[in-house]
């Protein structure tokens, strides 16, 4: 069974919003989401937050992930992209990472690459006329 938007709804702080997939929920597809995510069951696909995605201890999520701060103690499988990734001691991350802050305790597990996630660099925009 999935839950979307548990949780106390204010139009003006869409953070504090959480939305969850229970243990037991199987969903596939291209999701965006402003609040946070926990994800307890099994997720397949693209996945974007603006906040903190936290996979639990029965959670599976695999496919491409983009989010601020990540949180595993579940399995995730694909392309991860994240300010900040913890993997907890019942964590496995697999696939390639590209962060700016990453911590393992542990008993958490890590396979494949990282990279370090840089501040992309202002370009300015020429102006050229012929």
């Amino acid at each position: 069974m999935a839950i979307f938007n548990k949780g106390s709804v204010s139009p003006a702080n869409p953070s504090s919003e959480t939305t969850v997939i229970s243990s037991g929920a199987k969903i596939e597809g291209k999701f965006y989401f402003a609040s946070m995510l926990h994800v307890d069951g099994e997720l397949n696909g693209i996945i974007h937050s603006e906040s903190i995605v936290v996979i639990g201890k029965n959670g599976n999520l695999k496919g491409e992930l983009k989010s601020d701060k990540i949180v595993v103690n579940g399995v995730f499988e694909g392309e991860l992209e994240a300010n900040s990734l913890e993997i907890l001691a019942g964590g496995y991350v697999s696939g390639n990472i590209v962060i700016k802050e990453i911590s393992i305790e542990s008993g958490g597990r890590f396979n494949g690459s990282s990279k370090i996630k840089e501040d992309e660099p202002v370009r300015m925009i020429e102006n050229t006329i012929d």
